[in-house]
């Protein structure tokens, strides 16, 4: 089994800084789900990226994991949102 580290940055500012060489970009050029891409018949997603000279690449993944990273930022959004909240009812 496969783990994936999920990274959660509040702002662009906190983002991980993706520069060459070490990160060349891509367009993502199209999404295909397949409904029983897996082997217990979960969905996956292939994404297929281009990038500037042509040459394409494709990232597969499943459903659950996109679904998963998806709770994980919203969970973080709303936990900014308490924390926000919760400081402005403090304020007078």
């Amino acid at each position: 089994m496969h783990t994936l580290s999920i990274k959660l940055a509040d702002s662009v500012e906190e983002a991980p800084n993706y520069e060459k060489p070490e990160h060349l970009g891509a367009n993502l050029l199209e999404a295909v789900v397949v409904q029983n891409g897996t082997e217990q018949g979960g969905a996956t997603v292939d994404l297929v990226f281009c990038d500037e000279q042509g040459q394409k690449y494709v990232a597969m993944t499943t459903l659950t994991l996109l679904r998963n990273m998806v709770i994980a930022a919203d969970a973080r959004k709303q936990a900014l949102d308490d924390a926000k909240n919760t400081h402005q009812g403090t304020q007078h």
